[in-house]
């Protein structure tokens, strides 16, 4: 029987509902009745139930309200609602909260049967599949097959001294003489992809995880080639081994390539394999162990249902060329050139993915993209209540996907929000040609011949027309920003290299070292020589 708490503020409904509703037919106890959200809640504390059927229009906690909370502490509590109010509305967080009915009023004793008999059958199948779950996962775990794994698991991950798992293997009656060894952990793809599971999906995907390990033994023993075990965290692992190591490799990918063709065809499932590299000695098993484990981190850029193996990684991952793809964003996002930001992204997933960057690699890339968008931000005044999402919100978001797609969507949709917030910032009072020519400056101030023609060249625009623009945008004039730029740069060189004074006049766009000096005397104080002197202490 299972246990049911009516929710309604109505006494006569109560009534009628407790009275009129053949319960245990149904293959239900009425629990209790209760006013209100709140009052519900305090009786499931003291006196846990499977259904709250719950009206939603009542004082101090209103239906809706109850159904969210006990979405977040009771998830396992079925709901049903029952409710006066046909609203679209309600009906979506109904669907937020996992209600299981939203039943409309008024309603017949038979229609409230019939519903409690689909809820009751659906609650009938979940208790099976929990009881088959403690079933087959106390059955795995008993006696020598316990043993078992935990000794495989010890040896394929090197946590104990030599001699010991020699002892430990021959207990349970395993005997390595193999020519060549390699692991693979194997691994649902619904683990790689989430940290937080809710408890019904942690009971599926264990039982999955415990399917997924049957059908690799299975295939591993078929094919004579190593040992299978499940570690407690639902990965399988397994000790691939063999004396013919020229057939060795394709033996490995052939067995790896049918597990997860057999999860996708039987359970619908995908799976990522994680393949280590050779081994030739049992005590070097570890290595192969822990190259398996670095290779499945690398479902980030590949995506699941891959035999992603570290050797083949190793040899197609290099240094990306993105500089002229960062360049191009700049420029789009300055423009505010939708497609062009969209391209890209699309050539920048493709680059990373093609030379294998890993989550950490991919992360600096995305520090790069979220710092120049601050620049760009920070540039045209829209700092404070102006912007809309923060640069730290951005990068945790998009440093937490899943998966490299994932990433890109999410700031390739921030470029886009700058690139409209700068396109509006610039069209009012000329900004459009300061963010111009601030970009220009920042990219050419080591060049001696930029000048203010220069720049009014290159945006096409009148000498005075922009100086006057310039002026109202920055408050400041080109000459105070390109020297003001210049000396910036020159201090940093003089804190942080040993380069000569004529070498950094250079460097920062000043074609006679002595002007340099008094320039930047000027500027600072001191010469840059008595500058470097006291920096470099």
């Amino acid at each position: 029987m299972y246990r049911i708490l009516l929710v309604d503020d109505e006494a006569l409904i109560r009534e009628a509902v407790s009275e009129n509703v053949k319960w245990e037919q149904y293959g239900y106890e009425l629990a209790g009745s209760c006013e209100n959200g709140k009052e519900a809640l305090e009786f499931i504390g003291k006196n846990p139930v499977d259904v709250v059927l719950t009206d939603i229009c009542m004082p101090y906690m209103d239906g809706m309200q109850l159904s969210e909370k006990l979405c977040e502490d009771y998830p396992a509590v079925k709901i049903i609602i029952l409710s006066g109010y046909d609203d679209f509305d309600y009906a979506k967080k109904a669907i937020r909260y996992g209600v299981k009915e939203y039943l409309l009023k008024p309603i017949t004793a038979e229609e409230m049967g019939d519903v409690l008999t689909a809820l009751k059958a659906e609650m009938d199948k979940e208790r099976k599949a929990e009881r088959k779950v403690v079933e087959l996962e106390s059955a795995y775990r008993k006696g020598q097959q316990l043993l078992y794994s935990e000794t495989l698991l010890h040896l394929i991950r090197g946590s104990k001294a030599d001699e010991e798992i020699r002892k430990e293997l021959k207990k349970v009656g395993l005997d390595f003489c193999s020519a060549v060894y390699r692991v693979a952990v194997v691994e649902l793809d619904i683990y790689a992809r989430s940290n937080r599971l809710d408890e019904k999906r942690k009971r599926e995907s264990a039982l999955m995880a415990f399917v997924l390990h049957n059908i690799s033994q299975e295939i591993v023993q078929r094919n004579k080639a190593g040992e299978v075990c499940q570690g407690k965290d639902h990965r399988t692992y397994m000790l691939l081994h063999s004396n013919h190591p020229v057939e060795f490799r394709q033996t490995v990918k052939g067995i790896c390539c049918e597990i997860i063709d057999q999860m996708n065809r039987i359970m619908q499932l995908a799976v990522n394999i994680g393949l280590g590299g050779y081994a030739k000695e049992t005590e070097n098993i570890y290595v192969s162990y822990e190259e398996a484990e670095e290779a499945l981190e690398y479902h980030y850029i590949m995506g699941g249902n891959h035999v992603m193996e570290i050797e083949v990684i190793r040899e197609e991952k290099r240094q990306a060329d993105v500089e002229p793809i960062l360049d191009g964003l700049s420029l789009h996002v300055k423009g505010n050139d939708m497609d062009g930001i969209a391209d890209d992204f699309a050539a920048l997933e493709k680059e990373l993915r093609e030379c294998r960057y890993d989550r950490r690699g991919v992360g600096v890339i995305l520090q790069r993209i979220i710092d120049m968008l601050d620049e760009f931000c920070k540039l045209s005044e829209m700092e404070s209540g102006q912007r809309i999402a923060s640069k730290e919100e951005i990068l945790e978001k998009s440093l937490k996907a899943e998966e490299l797609k994932a990433a890109m969507d999410i700031l390739c949709a921030y470029c886009l929000e700058v690139g409209e917030w700068l396109d509006s910032q610039r069209n009012v009072g000329g900004k459009k040609y300061a963010v111009l020519a601030m970009d220009y400056i920042e990219k050419n101030y080591g060049d001696c011949s930029l000048s203010l023609h220069s720049v009014c060249s290159y945006l096409n625009i009148s000498t005075s027309r922009f100086s006057t623009i310039f002026k109202q945008a920055t408050g400041t004039t080109f000459m105070d920003v390109l020297i003001g730029l210049r000396m910036q740069k020159a201090k940093d060189l003089l804190e942080h290299t040993d380069m000569k004074n004529y070498e950094i006049a250079e460097r920062v766009g000043f074609n006679d070292s002595h002007y340099f000096s008094i320039a930047f005397k000027k500027i600072t104080g001191k010469t840059p020589t008595e500058y470097a002197k006291e920096m470099r202490k």
